[in-house]
């Protein structure tokens, strides 16, 4: 080759050799051989095979031949098993980077097995390489093997800590890089000492106690990173006035009332950010912070300010273009901030996006008339108490992606073609304002003409009629027209939108049937609850059914529910209640391995899943309570995690399931229906026999009832066992005997009802059954107690409780008068 060149794309060299070799992202993939002539280069110096597939095969031993190298980067090149200790005969190395790499290991040769002998080594990058070492070792592995370190990035390694005070002989470290490792430890004030300290990254390391206040106060510091951490305690200091800092991140930490002690307030803290004037990133997400926000000084520099999830409160103080020159996102959301939302604000040059919902910011919403008609903007102000019309110059933001004015209370009235200004949004969510949209007017334009939306809800906006320019919205994904005056059949069309995930049309005036193209179009969500649509539900559902959510409640439906919807086996909430629908239980849902919720109330029914609410109150079922099916309930055996059901698309947007159900005797909406959250309602039928022992069984139920049925028999004593139990209604039945004292053992229970039974005996008077009121055990002649201001002492023509010993002292009554006001009530609400 040319001697005198002193490189190629990928290869440099010097005096005719070949001293480095940058082959990164070049797609390499397949194995590579320890005999390869890449091995034979042996002046090289440099060696980057990153972003390459070496298909899960070890790290060659090959590598150590190359005693020259300085610099070794083989991160994100798919190399697995251990990491091999001859690479520690590279002794002149000053970069190693093994990050991202495929189950990495370094367990049987130790972190000092690697690093011991390699002296010159300036930067080491071990990002989710398994060190899995205690912290007094990896520490003085590293302070005794590498005293010229000058960055150190090991996240993801799973060492625990603490931080050992060995690691300050590393005195030349600008980079600490240590996220996600469980070190559940306080952070040492030795790392003050770091003076070329530049980046500390310390989230999500279970760090505990209080930060030290001096690491605000090493001019140096750039990036600091504390985030998901709440356990940490952070008191933040007055800024120097040379301060380098250009990013902060504290989402998830404890910053809190005693921030404010030491500050003054939080106008302390933000005045103080006149002297961060390098400042880029500020994000101070989910803490506890309080007070109000103040002009950002001379922060210029600042392109991102993140204050969501606090307590703040206030006005936003004018803004104009020579404050946050470069500022592109500005979020606010869930604070309780108030007054005007600035007019400047949509004045500066460079903001995309603005999140300010879950506020109380009230009055009119005025676009200022110098606001840039070309940029591109997201704009969130959903949840506040925003005032008057919608001002006409926001339609004709040309860029506006995304739109959310929902949940104000914005009133007046607009055509339906005002949208076709918004040229480019393809989000747009307007419900539940007082307004008034017309979509029954002829449009002055095709319907091609109007934007191509992913994302429409105009719920609440008395529109009488679906808008026909929605059908040729093929990219529509979420459609919602509920709680609307839409009259009419359902359009055919709708069929026809192969992208659409969500459907709700419920709480309209609907008539007509449900079509065949309706259910088995590609929906995930389909919602049309409250309507008077009639005839029979679909029966020629196909296998390819995707629904996960079906609400047809609250209609004129009739006949059988159809086999075929078994055919959508990942249906995990079907709502068919206040219907007209006869013929048996549907056995054929054994089926829907995925079925949590069955709502099946007030039709004409008679008569293993991951049921979680079952509610078949007021049908026609009757007979015994079969012990078989009780049995099936998986889900009600055993604690969910603490989540709730909901359908999120790909966009992001959720959709919520919403059931009601009779709980604590009355009729509740559940809008975010936990996983926790377990019921079975057998009310208002006909069933007889006795309690079945199998509900014992179900640890985690929450609420049961069998009320106004023909049940007979004593309440069973295992009844006690479900510990979560809130509410128990069995009245209205035909049980006899005396109530167990295991029902004692329910310590959440809040709601109770045995009346108009045929119990006997003393109410118990410990426990819950302190909180209980008379109408909780009215119409049982035999029952005595102080709940009923009845002495059993003196009660004829009943059967002696098993066990009682006659003992009503004065004592007992007592400490029942005084648990009336001790008592403690715990509710699902």
């Amino acid at each position: 080759w040319d001697r005198s060149a002193d490189s190629w794309s990928g290869v440099t060299c010097k005096d005719g050799l070949v001293v480095g070799l940058d082959l990164s992202d070049e797609s390499i993939s397949g194995g590579i051989d320890g005999s390869s002539s890449l091995f034979k280069l042996e002046f090289l110096r440099s060696l980057n095979l990153a972003f390459n597939n070496f298909n899960y095969m070890a790290i060659l031993l090959s590598l150590a031949n190359l005693s020259r190298l300085e610099n070794l980067n083989l991160s994100n090149a798919w190399f697995t098993r251990q990491i091999p200790a001859e690479l520690s005969r590279l002794r002149k190395l000053r970069t190693l980077d093994l990050t991202y790499l495929y189950s990495l290991k370094l367990e049987k040769s130790s972190l000092r097995s690697l690093i011991g002998d390699l002296g010159e080594l300036r930067e080491l990058y071990l990002d989710m390489v398994n060190v899995s070492a205690e912290g007094s070792e990896w520490c003085d592995a590293l302070s005794s093997s590498v005293p010229k370190l000058e960055v150190l990035s090991m996240s993801y390694c799973s060492f625990s800590g603490p931080i050992d005070a060995s690691l300050m002989s590393l005195a030349n470290l600008s980079v600490i890089r240590l996220r996600s490792n469980n070190l559940s430890t306080t952070v040492p004030s030795f790392l003050a000492n770091f003076s070329s300290l530049k980046m500390l990254h310390l989230g999500d390391c279970g760090l505990q106690g209080e930060f030290p206040q001096k690491v605000f106060q090493v001019q140096t510091l750039q990036n600091l990173y504390l985030s998901s951490n709440e356990l940490l305690k952070v008191f933040l200091l007055d800024f120097l006035e040379d301060s380098s800092l250009e990013t902060l991140v504290m989402y998830g930490t404890n910053i809190s009332g005693r921030i404010l002690d030491s500050i003054g307030n939080l106008r302390k803290l933000l005045f103080s950010m006149k002297n961060l004037s390098v400042l880029t990133y500020l994000d101070l997400f989910d803490n506890s912070l309080t007070g109000s926000i103040p002009p950002f000084g001379a922060s210029r520099n600042l392109t991102e300010i993140d204050l969501s999830y606090n307590a703040l409160t206030g006005l936003i103080t004018s803004v104009g273009r020579e404050d946050l020159l470069n500022l592109e996102l500005l979020y606010l959301r869930y604070n309780s901030l108030e007054g005007d939302i600035p007019p400047t604000l949509f004045t500066l040059p460079r903001l995309e996006r603005i999140s300010l919902s879950r506020n109380r910011f009230n009055g009119q919403l005025i676009i200022h008339p110098n606001a840039s008609l070309d940029q591109s903007i997201r704009l969130d102000l959903e949840s506040n108490q925003l005032q008057g019309s919608i001002p006409p110059s926001i339609f004709k933001l040309q860029q506006l992606q995304y739109l959310s004015l929902s949940y104000n209370n914005f009133s007046g009235s607009m055509n339906i073609d005002t949208l076709q200004g918004l040229g480019n949004i393809n989000y747009l969510d307007l419900s539940y304002n007082s307004l008034s949209i017309n979509a029954m007017a002829p449009t002055s334009a095709a319907a091609s003409s109007f934007p191509k939306f992913y994302l429409l809800k105009l719920s609440s906006c008395q529109l009488r009629t679906v808008p026909q320019f929605l059908a040729n919205q093929s990219n529509l994904e979420i459609l919602d027209l509920s709680n609307n005056n839409i009259r009419g059949e359902i359009p055919r069309w709708i069929g026809t939108l192969e992208q659409l995930d969500v459907l709700n049309l419920s709480h309209n005036h609907l008539s007509g049937t449900i079509l065949d193209c309706v259910i088995m179009t590609s929906h995930k969500v389909l919602n049309l609850r409250n309507n008077q649509l009639s005839g029979d539900i679909p029966r020629n559902i196909l296998p390819t059914c995707n629904l996960k959510t079906l609400d047809i409640s609250e209609n004129l439906l009739q006949g059988q529910i159809p086999l075929s919807l078994a055919n959508c086996t990942m249906l995990e909430v079907v709502n068919i209640g206040d219907n007209q629908i006869d013929g048996t239980f549907p056995c054929h849902f054994k089926a829907m391995s995925s079925l949590c919720i069955l709502i099946l109330r007030s039709n004409k029914l008679n008569v293993h899943m991951k049921l979680q609410i079952i509610d078949l109150s007021s049908n026609n079922f009757s007979g015994t309570i079969p012990t078989s099916l009780l049995a099936s309930w998986e889900a009600m055996k055993v604690n969910a995690d603490f989540n709730y059901l909901y359908f999120k698309p790909m966009w992001g947007s959720l959709y919520q399931d919403r059931v009601i159900v009779t709980f604590k005797g009355q009729q509740l909406e559940l809008v975010k229906i936990l996983t926790i959250f377990t019921s079975i309602d057998f009310s208002g039928n006909r069933l007889d026999g006795p309690i079945p022992d199998t509900l014992g069984n179900l640890h985690a139920l929450y609420f049961l009832n069998l009320s106004h049925n023909s049940i007979s028999g004593s309440i069973p004593p295992v009844l006690g066992n479900p510990h979560q139990l809130e509410s128990l209604d069995l009245s209205q039945n035909y049980l006899s005997r005396t109530i167990p004292t295991q029902l004692t053992n329910l310590h959440f229970l809040s709601f109770l009802n045995l009346s108009n039974n045929q119990l006997v005996g003393s109410i118990p008077t410990s426990g819950q059954f302190l909180t209980f009121s008379k109408s909780s055990f009215d119409g049982n002649l035999g029952l005595c107690g102080l709940q009923l201001n009845k002495n059993c002492s003196i009660t004829t023509n009943m059967t002696k409780e098993a066990g009682d010993d006659g003992d009503n002292d004065d004592s007992e009554k007592k400490w029942f008068y005084l648990g009336i006001p001790l008592g403690f009530v715990v509710g699902f609400w």
